[in-house]
């Protein structure tokens, strides 16, 4: 499905679809991989294996078919990508979330662990469903833009349609994704069983300054402020590892 063309003329938005998921698992590979200020905190940038982790998670996210990508018009590129997902309230205190449950069964590496874990951990000190009274939300889960196609508001427009998208679920499927869309190397994942509640918010975690800029510009309400100063790997703090201090906002935003 297509969503818009950018004003300039260079950009289509569209729906992820099996014909641009290979590109959008490019764009994750070559940018969220390497420069995510929490890939770098993990050192998933220096572990290719715990990479091919963070794309069977993105192959699964891309099974709720709320997934976007940007795709440049001259050369049918995908160029940036947000792999969203639908996350729904556990039932009780004793069932664990999605994050948490995918790091510990599919995770192999302590990188690809370390970083699910802590958008896990993050997610949950700040519980946007007891927050703001709702049992279904669609998460921002990795935003990423093509380095030479950066500075063009992708990211901006990706979010803003993920917003739009996120409230037509109310009519039923915008798009939808199956198993044989994501190719051989995935085919083996479970089918995903119809999700039967709507999402009443837009959730993300927004781990650098221009993406806590475009959470500000679409009015997302920070519930917690977090440094990577505070979150260790391998006895080093992701803050250590950057360079610098960093900071991440766990930020939402009301489907009205």
């Amino acid at each position: 499905m297509e969503w818009l063309i950018t004003d300039d003329g260079k950009y289509r938005i569209e729906s992820l679809s099996a014909a641009t998921f290979p590109g959008a698992l490019r764009v994750i590979t070559e940018s969220f991989c390497q420069d995510e200020s929490v890939s770098i905190g993990t050192e998933v940038n220096k572990n290719p294996v715990a990479a091919e982790e963070l794309l069977e998670l993105c192959a699964d996210a891309a099974l709720d078919g709320v997934s976007l990508v940007a795709v440049a018009i001259d050369s049918g590129e995908v160029v940036s990508v947000a792999f969203n997902k639908i996350q729904v309230a556990t039932s009780d205190s004793s069932e664990k979330p999605f994050f948490e449950i995918f790091a510990e069964e599919r995770c192999t590496q302590p990188s690809s662990r370390a970083l699910i874990e802590w958008m896990a951990e993050v997610d949950g000190k700040c519980n946007f469903f007891e927050k703001y009274n709702v049992d279904c939300s669609l998460e921002i889960m990795f935003l990423a833009t093509l380095r030479e196609h950066r500075h063009q508001k992708l990211g901006r427009i990706l979010c803003s349609t993920s917003i739009d998208l996120a409230k037509r679920l109310k009519n039923g499927p915008v798009s939808q994704m199956s198993v044989q869309d994501l190719g051989p190397k995935y085919s083996n994942m479970a089918a995903r069983k119809p999700i039967n509640k709507v999402p009443k918010i837009c959730q993300a975690l927004w781990t650098s300054e221009p993406t806590q800029k475009i959470g500000k510009v679409l009015n997302f309400e920070v519930g917690i402020r977090v440094s990577f100063n505070d979150f260790y790997y391998k006895g080093k703090s992701f803050g250590e590892r950057l360079g610098k201090e960093v900071f991440a906002e766990a930020a939402a935003i009301r489907l009205d």
